[in-house]
Parts: C-alpha cells; sequence; structure tokens
C-alpha cells in the first residue's frame, strides 16, 4: 500500500491504494483457479442496490461438469460477512441469514420463480439456519432430517448410501417450485431427501437450491432431478466453490489444508465468483477457510424433528481457530503471502477467542 504523505495527499492516497487493491487481485486471479468470466451480472429492481446478482453461463465454466440449469450466484453485505468471519454466531449470524435471505426472496419474486403453489423444504437442522421460512412466512414448509451414518466434522465421504432419512412430515404434495435452503458440499443429504420424497409421491416443476454451494453438490442434485424431468435453479451466496480433498471444506480460493496435511501436497482450489464480490472479499477473507464453517453449530438453536437443539457454538469457534492457524502456516509459504494475510487471520482468531 501507498506511504500516506500527508492529510492533504488522503485523495492520492486512496487512489494508490485501490490500484494496489487492483495488482492484489490480479495476483490472486493468476495463483488460483478462480473463473470470472463466466458470470455476467443482472440488474433487478426489487433487491437492495448494494446487492449483486449474477448469472452463471455454466457452458463456458471450466470449474462445472455437464449440468442443465439456470445458475445464479447472489451476492450481499450479508452473505460475505458470513462467509469471510466464522466469528459471526448465534444472533448475530441470524440477523444476517435472514437479511441474505430477503434479497434472495426479493430476487426469486422479481424473476418469477415463486408463486403461492411453492413450497420450503427445510434439510435439518442446517437449513433452518438461512431462514427462509421466515422471510417467506406463506409457503409451506417440509421437514426431513438425514444423518451420515459415519461421517463428521470436516470429513464427508462422497457415498450416499452413508446417509439415513431419521424424520420426515412430508406427505405427497404437488408444487410449482420447492425451495430448498441448505449447505451444498457433496449435495448428498438434499439427494437422500429428494429421492425419499420422490418415492412418496412428490410432483414438482422445479427445485430451487440456496445456500453456500460447491460445484460438486449442484451437479449431485442436477443427476437426480434430470432423472425426474425436474428443473434446476442455483441461487449460491456469493460464489459456487471447489471442494476440498475432505469432501468438506468450501473455499473462496486457497489451498487444500487436508490434502497437505495428509500427502504433503500442494493444491489451489477456486470458485466461480463475480469479479466485484471477489474484490469486496478478499481484504475480508482469510485464502482456505471454509465458507460456512461448521454450519449447524454455527446457530444458537435449530429444530431438529422433535424439539429444538442448540449448535455447538464453542466447537465451532474452537475449530475455526486450529483450521485458520494451520492455514496461515501454510499460507506463509506461498509467494501471495502478505502481511495483511497474517493481520486478517490474527484478527479472526482474536475475534473468535474473544467469544470463546
Amino acid at each position: 500500500m501507498a506511504a500516506r504523505l500527508s492529510p492533504d495527499n488522503n485523495k492520492y492516497v486512496i487512489i494508490q491504494e485501490y490500484l494496489s487493491s487492483l495488482d492484489y487481485l490480479e495476483t490472486i486471479l493468476r495463483s488460483f483457479p478462480i473463473d470470472i468470466d463466466s458470470t455476467r451480472r443482472l440488474y433487478l429492481n426489487e433487491p437492495a442496490q448494494d446487492t449483486r446478482l449474477y448469472e452463471v453461463e455454466i457452458a463456458n465454466s471450466p470449474l462445472f461438469a455437464s449440468v442443465e440449469a439456470g445458475v445464479y450466484l447472489i451476492d450481499t453485505p450479508s452473505g460475505r460477512k458470513i462467509a469471510c468471519h466464522p466469528h459471526l454466531v448465534a444472533e448475530k449470524l441470524s440477523i444476517l441469514c435472514f437479511e441474505a435471505a430477503k434479497e434472495f426472496a426479493l430476487a426469486l419474486k422479481e424473476l418469477g420463480l415463486t408463486s403461492g403453489n411453492s413450497g420450503i423444504l427445510h434439510i435439518l437442522r442446517g437449513g433452518l439456519g438461512y431462514r427462509m421460512d421466515k422471510v417467506l412466512p406463506q409457503l409451506p414448509v417440509i421437514n426431513i432430517r438425514t444423518q451420515y451414518r459415519k461421517d463428521g466434522y470436516r470429513a464427508h465421504s462422497d457415498d450416499s448410501r452413508r446417509i439415513d432419512v431419521t424424520y420426515s412430515d412430508y406427505h405427497k404434495t404437488t408444487f410449482d417450485s420447492l425451495i430448498v435452503p441448505d449447505t451444498y458440499a457433496t449435495g448428498r443429504s438434499v439427494e437422500a431427501a429428494l429421492q425419499h420424497m420422490f418415492e412418496m409421491g412428490l410432483s414438482v416443476e422445479n427445485v430451487i437450491i440456496y445456500g453456500f454451494i460447491a460445484a460438486s453438490g449442484v451437479e449431485r442434485v442436477y443427476r437426480l432431478l434430470a432423472k425426474h424431468g425436474v428443473h434446476l435453479y442455483v441461487f449460491a451466496i456469493c460464489d459456487i466453490s471447489q471442494l476440498y480433498s475432505n469432501n468438506y471444506d468450501m473455499p473462496l480460493y486457497g489451498l487444500d489444508e487436508h490434502l497437505y496435511k495428509q500427502k504433503g501436497v500442494i493444491k489451489p482450489l477456486g470458485s466461480i465468483v463475480a469479479r466485484e464480490t471477489l474484490r469486496d472479499m478478499i481484504p475480508h477473507y482469510v485464502p482456505g477457510m471454509d465458507q460456512p464453517g461448521d454450519w449447524s453449530e454455527r446457530h444458537a438453536h435449530l429444530f431438529n424433528g422433535y424439539n429444538n437443539e442448540s449448535g455447538d457454538i464453542r466447537g465451532h469457534l474452537r475449530k475455526s481457530i486450529e483450521l485458520i492457524e494451520s492455514l496461515d502456516e501454510l499460507n506463509s509459504q506461498q509467494p501471495w503471502y502478505t502481511d495483511d494475510i497474517r493481520d486478517l487471520a490474527q484478527k479472526e482468531i482474536e475475534e473468535c477467542r474473544a467469544l470463546l
């Protein structure tokens, strides 16, 4: 960054800092497989002025396999804060999720994708955290809980047979659109829930998925829906990420910390993201950090099918600190590492520790 020469040079300093930030943006784009070229901004009237909606031309993206779907990125200040700051938990997180969901609902309305015959599917517990039922209270809600038999934090396999439906209040219903807010890493939880519903006679024209989303999760859900002739719409918060080798962590960009720890391999990961979104997130994002974090555990209370259950917020914070420390050690060996990244990592660690 440029040195501050005197109070009279504020305008010059701002310009120099802006140009410096653009230089660093180009460094990140050269260092990681980030696709900014497949995004096209759409200008809508309903959402707030600081909400940005992008359509992804998936046929042109090197990060996608063959998928026929309407794919969008919804970039809000609230969504960026959630993605960049794992210390945002409990009520603060809930407020941000509500703000982001409100903007998403306005975009859906203007795009004509919902009606009075639409519904919401919550994958318990984490799906409720996205707050869609609070911004669209007029829509019926279905609750289904899926649970991994053996997998745990930062260790998800990619075998749908390891998932069980342990709770469902679904009865045969017809929808034009079904909105499914969730965190889509592999997409296995939603795949299991939708398969359960199809077996019970689900009739639906469109499935709309929303949340933190990885490309592999989109591909899995698309394959299931294509078998049933259902159209898929994707609305990802900020970006569509690649996955760590553990099938869990969803970075904006960074190194696969899990793979490095397991095998000593340096593997850069990226995402599909608009240039403006990336530009605005870089100053706040620790490279390699999992954007949703341990999603269910970040929340104070979530319905589990029978009662409200408290998230393990302290556990989420401790795990976040451990990951940031590990990432900072790995990142500090890379040519793109800067003092700003070091300071950012330390500040986020301090914010997490202050809540423990």
